[in-house]
């Protein structure tokens, strides 16, 4: 057994050393349009921009957590990177930074895991928490919550075995950073308030909880209000809320949840069709455990293929993410199996009821709260939501750790696909992805510094570079016409002229309604791509209309790009 044991930690070892490698070796490669967005909006922040009125992104406040990481590149790191000729620019020091922070969640994961019944999946859990992708491996307002959400899991686990307050004093703090990326993750934090005061009502807790979180969160707000009013002015914020927010919504918001809704619907009926068969089939004849882990097993497998396979040239995260809901409306079943049986089909160990209840079904509460959460906030498929099912997954992986014969070996397929998302298969461009093997070239100027583009976009990246740095300076303002080319303004130290980075010049006339309010804003210089699919709808459009009308100037042109300058500025 000792030899066992020590064999065994000498594999963890030695994965564990494969996998933070592979996740160094891979971490420059590919660049996000998404990525791309979010990270400026943040350096907006940075830059000084006044929230809510200098800009109406409605996620924006996600650059008052990550302006202090900002702040330090700018100015620390990047003076020393230049000095020392490492080749290291903003995209990528945010990229590690998010990464070693990720690391010291899934550490502190393991340790909670660790002090419960379910040790023995310590590691699987944390190792796969660990490569699991939100969308691309950087700092977003989902990935900041995740990581907040993550971090109140564990936070809730502590305190159902220690009971010390402590805890809920940092479920207030990870709350609030949860709500600071994703604002309507306020939702969560009433959710966690009122089910504190359901335990109070049944006498299973007493009030000190609730008041350590009510007050963190209120301290919190207080801080965030203190430096909004510093800043924009809380009155003047308050004044152009109503003008955050997408305009391009082509459904109402009624018709979105219940269309995501029925997403859901239908998954869980691809996910208990399986489970269904299983039990009548029982109900005739004798089925071995054996049997039905290894259909469980090669069901999913399955599934997971041909959502593969239906869509070859798009093979992305979401795939996975439709599979891990799979997995999600499995953990019921996973659970009532082991609660009802000494020795139970899934899971070799019938532990105390409490351990379930205090360790299991609150990953599943708080993950099914936060998907719906996001369903209320998004325009897209069941794959956002989705990503909120990574916590059951953890879950789930759990439970089958316990097994010790048949249900490891799903365990282990599922860990194996996150280490190909991580570091195989990586998001790319407008929406796509494509594998790490391809060629790539590396930036070696401008905040790209050091992240490995697929020959295209490096030569594009250039173009913008080359014209920006010779032309817009750091009193001037740019607008970049379509959001797919936004890099210029990461590749420029001049500011942004615009409501928000993702603004659709093609589509509405937002940007004019921002320019009427705040005329000081608007951009002295435009970038226009003359390439782009949107470019016929912007000439036609209110927007494009007046742009080409009210800049005039050509200052520089480099294939399909063209910078130009306002006709009245200076």
């Amino acid at each position: 057994m000792e030899r066992t044991s020590t064999s065994v930690k000498v594999i963890r070892i030695i994965i564990l050393i494969g996998v933070i490698i592979w996740a160094a070796v891979t971490l420059n490669t590919g660049f996000y349009v998404d990525e791309n967005g979010l990270l400026v909006t943040y350096k907006g922040i940075y830059q000084g921009q006044h929230m809510f009125t200098d800009s109406w992104e409605s996620l924006q406040t996600g650059g008052f957590l990550v302006k202090p990481l900002i702040a330090l590149y700018y100015q620390a790191f990047k003076p020393l990177f230049l000095s020392t000729g490492i080749n290291v620019g903003l995209v990528l020091y945010m990229r590690i930074a998010y990464m070693v922070l990720r690391g010291l969640v899934a550490l502190y994961l393991y340790f909670t895991i660790k002090s419960t019944c379910y040790e023995d999946g310590a590691f699987l859990a944390a190792i796969f928490y660990f490569m699991f992708v939100v969308t691309w491996k950087n700092f977003s307002y989902k990935s900041i919550c995740e990581l907040a959400v993550m971090m109140l899991i564990c936070f809730l686990i502590r305190f159902h075995a220690t009971e010390k307050v402590r805890y809920f004093v940092l479920a207030g703090i990870v709350c609030c950073v949860a709500i600071l990326a994703y604002p309507t993750m306020i939702i969560l934090a009433v959710a966690v308030g009122v089910w504190l005061i359901v335990q109070m009502y049944f006498n299973q807790i007493g009030n000190k909880p609730l008041i350590a979180f009510v007050i963190t969160c209120v301290v919190i707000g207080a801080i965030f209000l203190i430096y909004l009013q510093s800043t924009t002015g809380v009155s003047q914020a308050f004044s152009e809320l109503k003008y955050l927010g997408d305009q391009d919504y082509e459904h109402g918001a009624a018709y979105r949840v219940g269309y995501l809704l029925g997403s859901y619907a239908a998954v869980a009926v691809i996910a208990y069709i399986p489970i269904v068969c299983i039990c009548l089939f029982r109900r005739a004849r004798y089925l071995s455990d054996y049997t039905e882990h290894l259909i469980l097993t090669i069901y999913w497998v399955v599934f997971f293929l041909g959502i593969c396979l239906a869509r070859p040239q798009s093979v992305s995260n979401s795939r996975f993410i439709y599979a891990c809901l799979i997995l999600y409306f499995w953990f019921p079943y996973f659970v009532h199996e082991r609660s009802e049986n000494d020795y139970t089909r899934i899971g070799a160990y019938n532990s105390d009821i409490s351990d379930v209840k205090g360790v299991l079904w609150p990953i599943f509460i708080v993950s099914s709260a936060t998907q719906f959460v996001w369903i209320l906030s998004t325009n897209q498929d069941i794959s956002v939501p989705g990503h909120m099912a990574v916590f059951v997954v953890i879950a789930d992986i759990l439970v089958m750790t316990d097994d010790e014969k048949y249900m490891r070996g799903l365990n282990y397929i599922i860990v194996a696909i996150a280490a190909f998302f991580m570091g195989f298969w990586v998001p790319e461009g407008n929406g796509g992805y494509a594998d790490v093997t391809q060629k790539r070239w590396i930036v070696v100027q401008g905040e790209l510094k050091g992240i490995a583009l697929l020959p295209d976009d490096y030569d594009r990246n250039e173009a913008i570079y080359n014209m920006l740095s010779e032309n817009v300076g750091p009193e001037d303002k740019l607008l970049v016409a379509f959001g797919s080319n936004s890099t210029g303004y990461l590749n420029t130290v001049g500011q942004m002229g615009t409501y928000s980075v993702y603004a659709r010049t093609q589509k509405n006339t937002k940007l004019l309604d921002f320019y009427q309010l705040h005329p000081e804003r608007q951009a002295d210089y435009l970038l226009i791509d003359q390439a782009n699919s949107k470019y016929e709808d912007f000439v036609a459009g209110e927007t494009g209309q007046y742009l080409l009308e009210t800049y005039t100037e050509e200052v520089a042109s480099q294939g399909d790009l063209v910078l130009l300058k306002r006709g009245d500025a200076n």
